[in-house]
């Protein structure tokens, strides 16, 4: 079995909305065919992107078993993106059963997460973790508490929230994608 079959099946963080928030297409990728292959493939709203096309995390590629329905297709960022983990394990830094370990708790912290967002409202399962985080965020700065829970249990809850954010953030950028100015 080749390593993305043993590792990557496993994962799916890449493209379930909790590493990345989009995917951005680059030269020599046919937005045309991915969106005729289902992708919703749209041009960036903000300003300084205007030209650049995209589509948003949760991929809607990605099955229940973690493959990808388009992978022969996949943009070229898809083809080329390989995480950490993944790389420690190809150069035998990482074993490949601590790799599936790490992946189980990282899955395990995401759903947490997932929970804690639907606990407080959002129920936006194909919106990205980060995207749904900051919805929930600017709610609460703006005093709108979800219903059906008190202001306490509210408070608790995005507080909780907050932190598992915050965990699965610092185990993504130390154990999948780490971001170069922390080197």
């Amino acid at each position: 079995m080749s390593l993305p079959d043993q590792l990557c099946l496993h994962c799916g963080l890449c493209c379930d909305g909790t590493l990345f928030r989009d995917v951005e297409l680059q030269p020599g990728d046919d937005a045309a065919k991915l969106r005729a292959l289902g992708l919703p493939v749209t041009r960036s709203r903000r300003r300084e992107e205007a030209d650049q096309l995209k589509f948003p995390q949760p991929c809607s590629a990605l099955c229940s078993d973690l493959k990808c329905r388009v992978y022969a297709d996949r943009p070229s960022r898809c083809r080329e993106f390989e995480c950490a983990l993944f790389k420690a394990v190809a150069m035998q830094n990482v074993e490949l059963p601590a790799a599936l370990k790490t992946i189980r708790q990282t899955r395990q912290m995401a759903e947490k997460v997932r929970r804690l967002l639907r606990e407080l409202g959002d129920a936006g399962e194909r919106v990205s973790l980060a995207r749904r985080f900051k919805r929930v965020k600017r709610k609460f700065d703006a005093g709108e508490l979800p219903e059906g829970l008190d202001a306490e249990t509210a408070y608790d809850r995005f507080a909780e929230l907050s932190l598992a954010v915050h965990e699965l953030d610092m185990r993504l950028r130390t154990k999948f994608h780490p971001d170069p100015s922390d080197v």
